[in-house]
């Protein structure tokens, strides 16, 4: 068995804060659930200066991980660039090298020991700044990819990517879907990207009394509701899903998010951002989620959604291959505003199918445990970490190279 991992350094671009409380929830989740299972956990989070500034984020913070675990989070101010493009570079290089001193700063300054392994969460620019300090540090580094297109790496370049990090220890993908289109379009070896679909918190993510749900949030005792959770933009579908519930009868859809694309008509009651704590509340006053997303990596919302008793309509793309099936749900064209509409009145029209979906759905999300794949990631971060070690002391032993020390 491989040496455990005794700290970990978790680089985020995005953290929950108190300008954006619900920015990459995700990231905190799988925090924390590393921090349970025994493991120090420092999460660095740089902060542009002007977002610091309007949510007046303290530079650092602990916060409970559940089960006696905490977590300390450090949001070092950077001046960021953005991603904006000028000819054929982009200004985004800048905003890479500054979240890169920033977190230099605090492994250096405010960390007594030097960690065991970098992750960085996305790709771009956390995972590249996670290989890029760890070649420097002789630190194990482990980029993780959970955006579905690696759109993260376009800002950036496939050609610059391929090269800057192809120093990590090993990589993180949470679908097959991605690990291929990341030996694909990186040309990473498959046995160099562990696949790990993503996790929910069944602590938090569990079925409530629908009727009581219900009367809490205002919702009617009645109507076949319709939830959705996610960014309000076009690949993910609220306005299409809006489009299918049009005229319904009985139906109406509750859909938790916001941006640019607000779904709107007679049967949308509620439409909005919810603090997290609540999402499981609404998706239990719910009959069935719906997600007609194009594209993403591995589906959070999915998930939690199973978590709480929901059978699921989403989308036929293989990216949904992972955690999805023909009992937890229905698969169709996210684009066929139609076959959308179909799923539903299928679901709505059978209750018998649906309870029993509901109940496979249930049983099915016990499978995507957030602590069971916290302790999967660690596992196979502490053997690659391992590996990595021992392939490189035969070459140093041989030239009489040093490692470098922990800094101080």
């Amino acid at each position: 068995m491989p040496q455990s991992l005794k700290s970990l350094v978790v680089i985020a671009s995005r953290y929950p804060c108190n300008a954006h409380p619900t920015w990459h929830v995700f990231t905190r989740q799988i925090a924390h659930s590393f921090a349970r299972q025994g493991v120090e956990v420092t999460v660095i989070c740089p902060l542009s200066i002007h977002r610091a500034w309007r949510g007046r984020d303290p530079f650092r913070s602990t916060e409970d991980a559940g089960g006696g675990a905490t977590v300390s989070v450090f949001r070092p101010r950077f001046l960021s660039m953005s991603s904006k493009k000028i000819g054929r570079w982009s200004t985004f290089q800048w905003t890479v090298r500054g979240t890169r001193r920033a977190v230099q700063r605090v492994i250096c300054r405010h960390m007594p020991k030097r960690p065991d392994a970098l992750y960085g969460h996305f790709m771009y620019p956390a995972g590249a700044v996670a290989v890029s300090l760890g070649t420097e540090m002789a630190i194990p580094s482990f980029p993780a990819a959970g955006e579905g297109p690696l759109d993260t790496v376009d800002r950036m370049g496939k050609e610059q990517a391929r090269r800057e990090l192809r120093g990590a220890t090993a990589f993180i993908a949470n679908s097959t879907y991605l690990a291929r289109l990341m030996h694909r379009e990186l040309g990473l070896e498959t046995d160099r990207v562990g696949v790990f679909p993503n996790g929910v918190n069944r602590r938090v993510f569990f079925p409530r009394d629908r009727s009581a749900m219900r009367r809490k949030y205002g919702l009617p005792p009645d109507l076949f509701l319709v939830g959705f959770v996610g960014n309000f933009e076009a690949r993910k579908g609220p306005r299409r899903l809006a489009d299918a519930i049009r005229n319904m009868d009985g139906v109406a859809g509750v859909f938790v998010g916001d941006g640019p694309e607000q779904p709107e008509g007679e049967n949308v009651l509620l439409s909005g951002r919810l603090r997290h704590e609540q999402v499981p509340e609404i998706l239990s006053a719910c009959d069935v989620f719906a997600l007609p997303t194009i594209i993403e990596g591995s589906c959070n919302a999915i998930l939690e959604a199973m978590a709480c008793g929901l059978p699921v309509v989403s989308s036929t793309g293989t990216f949904n291959d992972d955690i999805l099936n023909g009992q937890v749900a229905i698969r169709v064209d996210p684009l066929d505003v139609a076959a959308i509409r179909a799923a539903l009145l299928r679901l709505r029209d059978n209750p018998g199918a649906r309870d029993a979906m509901s109940r496979a759905a249930l049983d099915w999300s016990a499978g995507f445990d957030i602590d069971r794949r916290a302790k999967r990631l660690l596992e196979f971060m502490a053997k690659r970490s391992e590996d990595r070690l021992e392939r490189r002391q035969p070459v140093e032993a041989a030239s009489g190279a040093g490692r470098l020390q922990p800094p101080s």
